[in-house]
């Protein structure tokens, strides 16, 4: 369960490095030099989502790079936009009733940052409910839990999983698939539309796996 936890804590953070910048040359490289079609993922949307990336990939020459990143600010970071609604990954900017940054997702959100003693770097200037940050937490706890594990004090281990779902539930779940159906739809490039499905596939997976691991745990 402990392994488990670690393995949930990297993958999170994985997710969290795709949506906070644009990827560099190393970053291209490293995935790239992966066998991103043979990972054993147990979810047909995740698998998708591998062999997209993969197939994107498997093509880059001197330009990736560079259309990668044009595919990151356009989609993600809505560069050049004015009116067509673009993936920015922010939870307020999709449960917001006025689409805003700075809504009611992102006070509560700062509000369980503080609860469990994390913050972001106020150098950043970015709002608390960014995806990567959500997703940084979700790793965090999942460390903790994992810590808590390999000590044998399994009741901070259940506060921390009881922490995760909570949050999954409340600031995950509730807007994932509406905004990886946006990132698919206007995402220019098969990699970006692949790390769409990876996200939604494995978001939903964590919920069975957190449950699991709540029966024995809570």
């Amino acid at each position: 369960m402990a392994r488990e936890a670690e393995t949930r804590a990297s993958f999170y953070r994985t997710l969290a490095s795709l949506y906070f910048k644009e990827l560099d040359q190393a970053g291209i490289d490293a995935l790239s030099n992966e066998d991103l079609t043979a990972t054993g993922v147990d979810d047909e949307l995740m698998e998708e989502g591998y062999a997209d990336m993969a197939a994107y990939l498997k093509q880059r020459d001197g330009g990736t790079r560079q259309e990668l990143a044009t595919d990151f600010a356009g989609a993600i970071l809505a560069a050049g936009s004015y009116d067509d609604r673009r993936a920015t990954p922010y939870e307020s900017v999709f449960t917001s009733e006025s689409g805003l940054l700075m809504q009611e997702a992102r006070d509560d959100v700062y509000r369980r940052f503080c609860e469990a003693r994390v913050a972001v770097d106020e150098g950043l200037r970015t709002p608390e409910d960014h995806l990567s940050f959500e997703f940084e937490f979700m790793a965090a706890q999942a460390g903790e839990q994992a810590r808590a594990l390999h000590a044998g004090d399994t009741a901070a281990a259940a506060s921390a999983l009881r922490t995760q779902r909570e949050f999954h539930r409340d600031h995950l779940l509730n807007w994932i698939d509406a905004y990886c159906d946006c990132l698919q739809s206007c995402a220019q490039t098969r990699f970006y539309r692949g790390v769409a499905k990876l996200t939604r596939g494995f978001v939903h997976m964590d919920e069975d796996m957190m449950d699991d691991a709540a029966e024995t745990l809570c």
